[in-house]
């Protein structure tokens, strides 16, 4: 019964959510994970309020990644566990409320507003005032991390440079000067010289997920928290 509910619910969400979702697998018995873009996650709910009478909110958990928020749905349905995570940059820091479709999120909502400092849209009681006071400071929130990612201060210009151009530094006129008493060109040949090598070098970039982990911004060709 466990795996038909399991294999019921993952095609369900992958034929309504469509490209919104982005990824769903079974972990366990009776034990199943989807990750949703996060414009998706109010879709998504009403989806399964639709297909199962039986569905239940557990909880709903965030994590601080320093640079992301994570948000966890866990949902009961029928001795299935489901959990619908969806990741958000800290740059938005706000939170769409289900409380209208879920009524029992009221309250954990609001206690993650007020441990995260996290921006509550559409709730019926968006202000903080749960768990803190209402004049608790929005810089000291108890939970929330400061908003940078894994590397320190001193490799991030290092990184930045190396991800935008393949090189970390340019070539003094010294080096490129024995280079030539050398017999070699005055530059070795770094990926950045050459348009479809530097694709090709920063494929592999993302493919690795170092970008995401470092929290580089492609558009702007620089760390997100510098």
């Amino acid at each position: 019964m466990s795996v038909s509910l399991e294999n019921d619910v993952l095609n369900y969400l992958r034929d309504v959510l469509d490209g919104d979702l982005i990824e769903a697998y079974r972990q366990r018995e009776r034990r199943v994970f989807v990750r949703v873009k996060p414009a998706a996650v109010r879709r998504a709910v009403q989806a399964l309020k639709d297909r199962y009478s039986t569905l239940r909110l557990m909880t709903l958990s965030a994590v601080d990644t320093g640079l992301d928020m994570e948000y966890l749905y866990h949902f009961h349905i029928n001795g299935l566990v489901l959990t619908v995570r969806s990741v958000k940059p800290k740059e938005d820091n706000t939170l769409e409320s289900i409380a209208d479709l879920i009524p029992a999120a009221n309250f954990i909502e609001r206690e993650i507003s007020d441990l995260f400092g996290v921006k509550l849209v559409n709730h019926p009681q968006p202000e903080h005032g749960l768990i803190l006071t209402r004049d608790w400071p929005d810089d000291k929130r108890p939970l929330r991390k400061p908003f940078e990612g894994i590397l320190p201060s001193k490799a991030r210009p290092v990184a930045e440079a190396l991800i935008s151009s393949s090189c970390v530094a340019p070539i003094s006129a010294f080096v490129q000067k024995k280079r030539e008493e050398a017999g070699l060109p005055k530059s070795a040949p770094f990926a950045f010289t050459d348009e479809k090598m530097m694709r090709e070098f920063q494929g592999i970039i993302r493919d690795t997920s170092l970008s995401e982990k470092v929290g580089f911004d492609w558009e702007k060709k620089r760390l997100r928290y510098k």
